[in-house]
């Protein structure tokens, strides 16, 4: 049990950080939980934490290092004697492993390669072969692979001698003589076979595995579907190659939504590392975020430039103006709704890029959207009818229809707009709610005109009369 309060713990910290107090920090470490001490940590200067780190003993290194976010990992990794490196690589799961592997220098990889046993470096190298975004990148070696062939008593003897963390223990994988998948047993089924069952009679042959080269999205999908501890990963010759835990599934997810999250916000790059406070520069974050609002920029100048045409409406209903605000804002508001259900669903693996999917989100959408629009346009004519002094009914008229169609527009259009990201295999969260917001604007404006003009039309003609 933590004995110190993440709230206060920097302050415990900062002393000891200061003196490089290696028997303080060790006790720092057993009396609180990890995530909270990597997060009080990172706030140091990386040689004074470095500093400390050196002196820890691998369990402890494995143990903090493992919570640290990416950046810090970065951040202190190129700074590590080989000698520390080399104790993390000792505790850590394998696929922290491969982790951190990727983060060494070559110079740092020559000298932890010959430290480390054969079938660890070989998967350690398979592994990190694989790029970003893959499952393989996100593979874990450490599984306990039997042979058909072999007893249930051997397995246990085997399992004893290579099961390294719980995470090997959630699934027994049955391998043929060349490592190809061949069959799966839970452990819970294991402890109720006598010893003498070969595993080729009681394993399950009906496998759902994901490919290493596949976006890591389809591991998430399978394991959310299909509610599993691990994943088993194959290459594309059927070779059993690890496993992706539900751990790393819901790490992946967590980032996923991170990212989604930037980007719905109008923050995300065209190319490179996403924004970050703390250690994107100043002409990144400029220009980053100044690209998306130059863009937004623009629409607003469509926008403002028709309602400027419309001069002659408005000088003859002034009243027009007090409601184009709450209007045009419901379009953006009810298509973010929209988008950002259909983005969750599209994340989640509930819905994919095909016709019935599209026509079952449609055919959702179409009533929702449409006594949304009702509820609101009575709200707002109900308001508009006791706080507005002489307002007329064509004028009611137009504020309803208005809402209502403004209201429809902006639910369908939020619901396409992720589908039609997908097909041009663009990520969906791209389509950020400030753009989605500048694009209903434009078209609330000219819907609510568009109405004005229609039931107003006999008053322009009247006012042009009057001047001729």
């Amino acid at each position: 049990m933590s004995v110190y309060h993440k709230s206060n713990l920097y302050f415990h910290l900062e002393p000891i950080i200061q003196a490089r107090d290696v028997e303080r920090f060790i006790e720092l470490i057993q009396n609180t939980k990890a995530i909270d001490l990597a997060d009080a940590v990172e706030a140091f200067a990386t040689e004074d934490v470095v500093a400390l780190l050196e002196q820890l003993d691998a369990e402890n290194l494995a143990y903090l290092f493992e919570e640290f976010e990416e950046e810090e990992k970065v951040r202190f990794v190129p700074h590590l004697s080989i000698a520390a490196l080399k104790r993390l690589f000792e505790a850590l799961p394998s696929d922290e492993q491969v982790s951190l592997f990727v983060m060494l220098s070559q110079v740092q990889r020559n000298s932890i390669i010959p430290s480390l046993d054969k079938g660890e470096r070989d998967a350690i190298l398979e592994l990190s072969s694989y790029p970003e975004g893959t499952v393989g990148a996100m593979t874990s070696a450490d599984y306990v692979n039997v042979s058909a062939n072999a007893t249930v008593s051997d397995v246990w003897q085997q399992i004893r001698r290579e099961a390294r963390n719980k995470d090997s223990l959630s699934m027994i994988y049955v391998t043929d003589e060349f490592r190809h998948l061949v069959g799966v047993l839970s452990f819970q089924d294991l402890l109720l076979r006598d010893d003498d069952v070969c595993m080729k009679d009681i394993m399950v042959s009906d496998i759902i595995q994901a490919r290493a080269s596949d976006k890591d999205t389809v591991a998430v999908e399978l394991i959310e579907r299909y509610d599993f501890d691990a994943l088993p990963v194959t290459d594309n010759y059927g070779h059993l190659i690890g496993i992706v835990t539900v751990d790393d599934a819901m790490e992946r997810l967590r980032e996923s939504a991170a990212d989604s999250f930037a980007k719905l916000g109008g923050n995300v790059p065209m190319s490179g590392p996403e924004l970050d406070y703390q250690y994107s520069g100043f002409w990144r974050m400029l220009t980053v975020r100044g690209f998306w609002l130059i863009i937004l920029t623009i629409f607003g100048v469509f926008t403002s430039s028709f309602v400027a045409k419309q001069e002659e409406i408005l000088s003859e209903v002034i009243i027009l103006a007090a409601f184009l605000a709450p209007i045009v804002d419901m379009g953006g508001n009810t298509g973010s709704q929209s988008a950002t259900l259909v983005i969750r669903s599209m994340a989640l693996g509930d819905i994919k890029l095909k016709w019935e999917d599209v026509w079952f989100i449609f055919k959702k959408e179409i009533p929702v959207a449409l006594m949304l629009g009702v509820t609101v346009a009575t709200v707002e004519v109900i308001l508009a009818y006791f706080f507005k002094d002489g307002i007329s009914i064509q004028v009611l008229m137009i504020l309803a229809l208005s809402m209502i169609t403004v209201t429809f527009v902006g639910g369908l259009i939020g619901i396409l707009l992720p589908f039609i990201a997908k097909r041009f295999n663009i990520d969906p969260a791209t389509l950020s709610s400030p753009m989605l917001t500048s694009i209903m604007d434009f078209l609330g404006v000219v819907i609510y005109f568009s109405f004005a003009y229609w039931f107003l039309s006999d008053l322009l003609v009247q006012a042009a009369e009057q001047v001729g």
